[in-house]
């Protein structure tokens, strides 16, 4: 009985450390800087907006791991960061400055994209009781790039 105990205390916190509850909407939400640095940030009746919307950011959503699409079959739900949002097409660099001045010629497409710049590892217990650990599975930071 103590060993079962201290196996359910264990997943407790490891549960509450990855943050593993259900988010808001199918889009997710932003992520706070508060939220990476451990101090949860309430949004009482806060709707989630669009990800393209915003400036490029970190967003979050709670899934079961099963719709991670990566073939594990649990139960659990894990905390899913990612960036999205627009980017500013002013060029900072001598690439974007080209690129800048090929798409106003209609010779290159796209523009400044956003993505992770850091990752973090993600872990989990699948249904045959062993740990699962995903590595740079979550984005941990965002920047936008040319």
């Amino acid at each position: 009985m103590g060993t079962g105990r201290v196996l359910l205390c264990s997943l407790l916190i490891l549960s509450l450390r990855l943050g593993l509850t259900r988010g808001p909407g199918v889009w997710g939400a932003p992520v706070a800087e508060e939220e990476l640095r451990g101090t949860p940030r309430l949004q009482l009746g806060a709707r989630p907006r669009r990800a393209l919307a915003t400036p490029c950011q970190l967003w979050s959503l709670s899934l079961p791991v099963a719709e991670l699409g990566l073939g594990y079959a649990s139960e659990e739900t894990v905390v899913f960061r990612y960036c999205a949002g627009s980017c500013p097409r002013d060029a900072r660099t001598q690439h974007g400055l080209t690129l800048a001045h090929l798409r106003g010629q209609g010779r290159a497409h796209g523009g400044p994209c956003c993505r992770p710049t850091r990752y973090t590892d993600v872990a989990f217990l699948d249904d045959h009781h062993r740990w699962q650990w995903l590595p740079q599975l979550s984005a941990a930071a965002c920047s936008c790039g040319a």
